[in-house]
């Protein structure tokens, strides 16, 4: 019996780890209830959340509504609502925002803006914000995202349900709530930037790659030079430690300044030998080089830009319909295509949806509530920074991953078939 007793508990603790290891080196996970923790259904706030965009001469505003309100909208170039005039243009509802451009502004000039109830006399909430003209554009294939300051609110949230067919994924015909980072309670200033419209092809990969080995760099993870037939896909089976050490070398190729350092040195090796100075690198936003977007960047690009336009608060990055603009599990074939392929959103960008999953420069905090700045670093998984985040859903993920308000992560060293990156840079 004692032997027989110790050859289960031999197979038991055999079978452990390759259970483990088989777990989690599922590529693409799918979703888990521990993902979700805002409730199932959306309240509807009674507090406004009020954001602004800058423009040239101008303000977009935006804000939340509900259904059989009417609102007016009124500014100042100073602090006092005394001082305020009311703006008459046209106001877009489409719920649950509603949006204005105030316009006749001038450049460089901050400006107070109150929203209130029509006919009433308190006001409801207030932001400020300055009107900027847009940079020129620092070369081709990259958009502009205008900057702007977002409050955040429940509001924002969106539900998306788990398909069921193909068979198969957990939490089938269960209907999930996406937070994304713009939640209740959080102000988020987002500088203007540039954002490649596509998600970085093995073509242009390769080619830094091979400028930076012969400059000093090393990489854990390379690949062959493309051919005609899969240049012009994105890039993947590079972990986020690649992905970072490529943008310095992206900057250095092209006259531009390193982003990333360790104890004061620009970072030049993703190998697993220099793992510890990857994961442990700051980010030195003085420089003009290019970078990884931050969580907040990202889901505002992926959203349009704009709190007070219809599509902030379309389910998938340009549309409602998943099939227009995003690659995913159901339609792909879970194979890769050629980037820009479906339908740009209103800012020009593609496959911020779908394709690969893409890495971003945060550590990643599901709780994002509990500090009001970006980028969203917290505590997840145990206490410790252990996981950097990710988004955009793929080829390789059901549908509701590449809801613009999705939210994923992996350890920096993870590469897979699924997962790849796009670069922005600052426009200050």
């Amino acid at each position: 019996m004692k032997k027989r007793k110790y050859i289960k508990e031999l197979y038991l603790f055999l079978f452990f780890p390759v259970l483990f290891i088989l777990f989690f080196s599922c590529t693409q996970p799918e979703e888990t209830d521990e993902t979700f923790t805002h409730p199932e259904e959306i309240p509807q706030t009674n507090v406004l959340a009020v954001s602004a965009i800058r423009g040239d001469g101008e303000l977009s505003v935006g804000w939340t509504v509900k259904d059989g309100v009417e609102y007016e909208v009124w500014y100042s170039g100073n602090n006092n609502p005394e001082n305020a005039v009311k703006w008459n243009g046209e106001i877009t509802i489409t719920l649950p925002v509603a949006g204005t451009v105030i316009s006749g502004l001038e450049n460089s000039t901050q400006y107070y803006i109150w929203i209130k109830i029509k006919n009433e006399n308190d006001f409801e909430a207030a932001i400020n914000e300055t009107p900027q003209a847009p940079p020129s554009a620092i070369h081709e294939n990259f958009a502009y995202v205008p900057g702007g300051t977002v409050t955040g609110s429940h509001n924002y949230s969106m539900k998306i349900t788990v398909p069921e067919n193909p068979s198969g994924y957990m939490n089938a015909g269960k209907t999930l709530v996406k937070r994304g980072v713009f939640v209740e309670g959080r102000k988020i200033t987002i500088e203007p930037f540039f954002m490649t419209e596509h998600e970085t092809t093995r073509q242009l990969w390769h080619e830094v790659q091979s400028w930076a080995e012969a400059n000093g760099y090393y990489f854990q993870n390379k690949i062959n030079a493309p051919d005609e037939t899969v240049k012009n896909l994105p890039v993947s089976n590079i972990n986020w430690r690649d992905a970072v050490v490529w943008c310095n070398a992206y900057s250095e190729m092209n006259g531009l300044e390193p982003v990333y350092y360790y104890q004061g040195n620009a970072l030049r090796d993703s190998r697993d030998s220099n793992g510890t100075a990857c994961d442990n690198a700051d980010m030195n936003k003085t420089k003009n080089g290019y970078k990884l977007p931050t969580e907040a960047e990202r889901e505002y690009a992926a959203r349009g830009g704009d709190p007070g336009k219809a599509d902030w608060m379309f389910l998938f990055s340009g549309s409602n319909n998943a099939d227009a603009v995003a690659w995913y599990h159901g339609n792909s074939a879970n194979t890769i295509k050629n980037a820009g392929t479906k339908n740009a959103n209103r800012l020009g960008i593609y496959d911020l949806s779908g394709n690969v999953q893409e890495w971003g420069w945060d550590w990643m905090n599901f709780n994002v509530s509990v500090t009001p700045d970006t980028p969203a670093a917290g505590e997840a998984y145990g206490g410790r920074f252990t996981q950097k985040s990710m988004s955009g859903g793929g080829v390789g993920s059901n549908v509701t991953m590449s809801c613009a308000a999705d939210r994923w992560s992996f350890v920096t060293e993870h590469s897979d078939a699924y997962v790849g990156f796009r670069v922005t840079r600052s426009a200050e």
